[in-house]
């Protein structure tokens, strides 16, 4: 499934239940924090061994509603989601050019 039908159905399961009427983009914002959060939650306090343990299904999960939620706040300002990456990975890269980022975590103004 390509990203803008994976998109397309994510938005079409949110109107067949008319929820949109929930989602202003304050409360968009607010729910994106929360499934950030409940993803944090999963390593909280965690050893690295217990991290370890933690059932991919659970990460996954959470990282779903977390794409969900992009995917309503890019459609709330009618933004294709897949173009902004292409962009901002474009970006990235003229940012953090290879030669000069390999291996460093440095930002790019002290590269």
């Amino acid at each position: 499934m390509s990203l803008s039908s994976l998109h397309a159905s994510i938005i079409q399961f949110r109107d067949e239940r008319n929820w949109k009427q929930f989602h202003s983009l304050k409360d968009l914002l607010l729910g994106l924090n929360i499934e950030c959060g409940e993803l944090n939650e999963l390593f909280l306090w965690k050893s690295e061994k217990e991290i370890a343990e933690i059932p991919k299904e659970k990460v996954e999960h959470e990282l779903a509603d977390i794409f969900i939620f992009l995917n309503y706040i890019s459609h709330h300002f009618n933004s294709d989601l897949e173009k902004a990456v292409k962009e901002k990975l474009e970006i990235n890269a003229r940012k953090y050019p290879v030669e000069k980022s390999f291996g460093s975590n440095k930002k790019y103004n002290e590269l």
